[in-house]
């Protein structure tokens, strides 16, 4: 009867661990999978953008420091995804379109690994992977961009202090200095995680201080960890992010770029408008994380700073989503991490050689379905790209040239300096190249606030090559001086006499 019994508990325990393993592997990859079939990847607008400016640095083995493939190619402009344009162009050159699906694949596995470890990781296996496919339904409309790194090295930074605040290990602040140099270089979102490390360090400091006044009420989450060393780690990480062509002037760009007045018309920066599902979950993930809190009576000063500020960012400009989503999950996970365990119940957690081989597993399944689904032949894949992107209107002003300046809309201007670089566009989504008049201006001409000849790019233009269905591109029929030469389902293309 032992032997039995013995043998159906080692039954039942192998049929958990298999459970497991198969859930965490679907779990990291079944995002990743679903990208070789939707190819999502190729439709985004600003990948493009990135592999031109990619391929000029590679090209000419330095950094922009003007207005390159614009109109005005004089204007001062620095790179600071400098890295992530080089690399997504090595990926290109090595793959062709067939890169940027990979790109995104390599995003979203990580993306999920990530977000498991946030919650909890094995310790807390079932809540952990709930949470980490809540968290990647409301980011999976993300693009392979820079943003998605800084999403990536953000959340490993919140791992690293919520177990250094845990442990009291302050060993492990070493390697953040190093995560600056590499975040610094490439993306400008390494200041998001240079104010997550100053909260940690304010937090730590207001801790030793009511350590030494004998504050009950205020927990001394960090009490092992020396506020020199600290300091110092805090030193270097900022020192580390100078380490860069643009040294401090990132920090700038970012703030400047924050709080332009050309953000209300850009959507990334518009509030969430709860139009779309994510928006509902993002915001029930929040509350949940507020809610776990509350019920904890967590005086935990950290990640109540860290979870405010989040939210805060994440309802003022939807392209911030990502910061809360992270924060939601390290502080649910938190909680429930601080349950007491079941009487009798017993974790067993895979090793070190075991979670990486169910991790390659993830990886290898993904790029299977990826090898068997997404096409080589790159035909194939641009007309992918044709159907967000002006691929049929760029190859016709190739075939039939038409005189320049071209005056071409904000979403496509990026693709454009890819895909067709004869026409320096009049603008494109790098932030900081142009004044922001000039950007202001353009904004209020496509939404007719201005009359068009008030805008000399514009009124100067002899080619306009608009996205269909806006405003403008319909308000040009049948007025005097312009012609469509050009129309199909993306895109529209006039040609404008201009008066002497």
């Amino acid at each position: 009867m032992r032997n039995s019994d013995s043998a159906g508990n080692a039954y039942g325990l192998f049929a958990t661990r298999a459970t497991r393993a198969l859930a965490f592997v679907l779990l990291l990859a079944f995002a990743a999978i679903l990208e070789s079939a939707k190819l999502s990847s190729l439709r985004d607008p600003e990948i493009w953008g990135h592999l031109r400016i990619g391929a000029w640095i590679l090209e000419h083995k330095s950094w922009p420091r003007s207005g390159l493939f614009s109109q005005f190619p004089d204007l001062p402009w620095s790179d600071f995804t400098w890295g992530f344009d080089s690399i997504a162009t090595i990926a290109y050159r090595f793959a062709g379109l067939r890169a940027l699906p990979a790109l995104l694949i390599v995003f979203r596995i990580s993306l999920a690994a990530l977000t498991f470890r946030l919650a909890g990781g094995w310790r807390n296996f079932w809540s952990a992977a709930g949470l980490s496919a809540i968290a990647q339904y409301v980011l999976f409309p993300m693009g392979p961009i820079a943003a998605f790194v800084s999403l990536l090295l953000f959340g490993v930074e919140l791992v690293l202090l919520l177990e250094i605040r845990e442990s009291g290990n302050s060993r492990r602040l070493l390697a953040l200095p190093v995560l600056f140099f590499l975040w610094a270089n490439l993306d400008i979102g390494f200041v998001y995680g240079i104010v997550l490390y100053a909260m940690f360090f304010i937090v730590l400091l207001f801790e030793k201080w009511g350590q030494s006044r004998n504050l009950h009420w205020l927990p001394h989450l960090a009490a092992q960890i020396p506020l020199q060393t600290a300091g110092l780690a805090g030193g270097a990480c900022l020192f580390a992010s100078f380490l860069t062509p643009n040294t401090f002037h990132a920090y700038g760009a970012f703030f400047a770029n924050e709080f332009s007045a050309v953000n209300k018309y850009l959507l990334g920066y518009s509030p969430m408008g709860f139009r779309q599902p994510q928006d509902y979950a993002l915001m029930l993930l929040a509350m949940a994380a507020f809610l776990s809190l509350g019920l904890l009576r967590s005086r935990d000063l950290f990640q109540i700073g860290v979870l405010s500020g989040c939210a805060a960012l994440a309802f003022h400009a939807r392209w911030e989503n990502w910061l809360l989503a992270l924060a939601s999950v390290a502080v649910i996970g938190h909680a429930i991490l601080r349950k007491p365990e079941r009487s009798g119940r017993v974790i067993t957690l895979p090793g070190n050689w075991q979670r990486l081989a169910l991790s390659g597993a993830a990886f290898a399944s993904a790029f299977l379905v990826f090898a068997i689904h997404v096409p080589r032949n790159q035909d194939l894949l641009l007309a992918t790209v044709a159907e967000r992107l002006p691929v049929h209107a760029a190859d016709f002003l190739r075939q039939h040239p038409m005189p320049a300046p071209l005056f071409n809309s904000f979403q496509c201007g990026g693709f454009l300096t890819w895909y067709l670089p004869e026409y320096p566009v009049v603008i494109d989504a790098r932030r900081g190249l142009y004044p922001e008049e000039h950007e202001l201006d353009y904004f209020k001409v496509m939404n007719v606030d201005i009359p068009y000849k008030s805008f000399p790019p514009l009124k100067q233009a002899r080619t306009l090559l608009l996205d269909k269905g806006g405003v403008m591109s319909e308000a040009f029929r049948g007025v005097p001086g312009f012609q469509v030469v050009y129309e199909d389902g993306i895109s529209i293309v006039y040609s404008h006499e201009v008066e002497e």
